[in-house]
């Protein structure tokens, strides 16, 4: 009974204890100087804001589309203050500018940059930001210098921003959220830090835009990881699409975390993990992103039944070498891994990729289960370019011929697509070999239905694609258990399998 006793003593004296400095009860958390108020901040309209930075005046100009007709509010870089704390009190639908004003009293930044020659303007939080329906986020930094947003220490959560949560999507939010030309910083003081994300998107239902951003990848997770486990069938009310992303120019920086025995990489830069979404199109999409440094992949995609992405002209040159926190016997290595389902009775997911450049030392492209893949005008350069997981599951090919204009765009960006029939070199891919791999463009595939086209950089006036009638056959080829012999056209025939059809990328020429 006293022991009891005393237990519930101490219960009542802890209790008290946290009532009385928790800075809802009114006390100033230890880690801030802002009262701790939630009172709205005030916003302005953003056709009629008053003195501002150039920075300020440039986005203003170059997202005028975006930000006519709405509301915006200016934050400077007070490193008193906390950024978490103050995107809570401003209201949804807003456009938030982070200056690089700094108030005359401050403390000094940081001495290291994340950027060589650029001034680093700092924004600390003290927990993850939680961005509401129809939030922006825009950097609005001078001339030479960038937005960085850090941990202040003594940072616990998990993440640096949430969207969503896990239980439901939100279907009465429909705005959408931007983030741009924010460079995120996550601290590594040890491989203990705390964080597994940069950015967490769970269910919602809007689309999240990360553009123009710089990402240095946390030990843990992936820079960006978009996971929504909710079943939802996008294609039952076009009120109901779920979660979109979009996610374009963007840099993912990957470095080593170094302890006394040895040293980790990231694991991922983007996790992509929406296997219950079924029969969503135009809502996902990566474009144009550079992925350098080191870690373990580039991105893990999961799709569910009958979901499209498109992942279009994307630079990945990393290395896979070390290993990750959570390293396994069936760890991957490389630059995409594209999963899909194992149920026969449902539409595979399917993959759009085009003008991708993916330069990695493990393996180019896996592919996980039952998955349909559109692959035109990319360049793999890998030790291996391809592995197959659950190789009963076959890997579909489809026609890539309407990728030609994203192809267009790569040799091109500037120019505007045409309509004249498309050269085969215009869509076909290319493999390199590297590490004294003799691996040939289709190793590592198992089980394929269909035909992927590889060939050689080197365009032919007279190699074009008309119509159905006169399109150029592509022939199969190889059994998966010779599939290092040679790929020339002369050389290639037709080999049935078990598992499926493999094919390789032979072009006869019409004479």
């Amino acid at each position: 009974m006293m022991n009891c006793r005393h237990y519930l003593t101490q219960l009542i004296v802890t209790v008290f204890l946290l009532q009385t400095l928790s800075p809802e009860a009114g006390a100033t958390s230890p880690s801030s100087t802002e009262p701790p108020s939630l009172a709205p901040l005030k916003t302005v309209s953003c056709d009629a804001l008053p003195e501002h930075t150039t920075g300020v005046k440039q986005r203003l100009s170059q997202y005028k589309n975006l930000v006519s007709g709405r509301q915006c509010i200016v934050l400077n870089a007070d490193p008193a203050k906390d950024l978490s704390e103050q995107i809570k009190r401003i209201p949804e639908n807003t456009v938030i500018l982070l200056s690089s004003d700094v108030p005359a009293v401050t403390t000094p930044s940081l001495p290291d940059t994340p950027k060589t020659g650029i001034t680093a303007v700092n924004y600390y939080i003290h927990n993850e930001i939680l961005l509401k329906d129809g939030q922006d986020i825009l950097g609005a930094a001078d001339d030479g210098e960038e937005i960085v947003i850090m941990l202040k220490s003594g940072f616990t959560d998990k993440h640096m921003i949430r969207v969503g949560t896990a239980e439901n999507f939100r279907f009465s939010e429909t705005r959408d959220s931007h983030v741009a030309h924010v460079t995120f910083q996550p601290t590594q003081h040890s491989i203990h830090n705390p964080i597994d994300s940069v950015v967490l998107a769970q269910c919602y239902n809007r689309r999240l835009n990360l553009e123009n951003n710089v990402f240095h990848l946390a030990l843990y997770g992936a820079a960006v990881d978009v996971e929504c486990r909710e079943p939802l069938d996008a294609a039952a009310n076009d009120m109901r699409p779920g979660p979109g992303l979009r996610f374009v120019n963007n840099t993912l920086i990957g470095k080593h975390f170094k302890n006394i025995i040895q040293s980790f990489i990231p694991e991922d830069g983007l996790f992509i993990n929406l296997p219950a979404i079924r029969n969503q199109s135009k809502r996902i999409a990566v474009i144009g992103n550079t992925f350098r440094g080191n870690m373990a992949e580039a991105g893990e995609l999961v799709l569910g039944p009958g979901t499209q992405m498109d992942i279009f002209r994307n630079f990945i040159n990393i290395s896979n070498h070390g290993n990750t926190r959570r390293e396994s016997i069936t760890a991957r290595k490389g630059g995409f891994a594209l999963i899909g389902h194992t149920d026969t009775d449902s539409e595979s997911p399917r993959f759009n990729m085009a003008g991708n450049q993916i330069q990695v030392t493990g393996i180019a492209i896996t592919i996980f289960a039952q998955v349909e893949l559109a692959l035109a005008c990319n360049h793999l350069q890998a030790t291996h370019p391809w592995r197959q997981v659950l190789a009963p599951f076959s890997l579909k090919a489809v026609d890539p011929l309407e990728l030609v204009d994203e192809c267009q765009k790569l040799m091109s960006p500037t120019v505007t697509p045409t309509h004249t029939p498309p050269k085969i070199c215009q869509i076909e891919n290319t493999w390199t070999s590297i590490n004294d791999s003799t691996d040939t463009a289709l190793s590592g595939l198992v089980n394929i239905e269909g035909h992927l086209l590889f060939g050689s950089k080197i365009c032919r006036v007279a190699d074009t694609i008309s119509d159905s009638s006169t399109r150029k056959t592509y022939i199969t080829g190889p059994s998966p258990v010779n599939s290092r012999r040679s790929t020339s056209s002369a050389e290639a025939t037709v080999v049935p399998t078990a598992l499926g059809v493999v094919s390789i990328l032979a072009i006869l020429f019409n004479l």
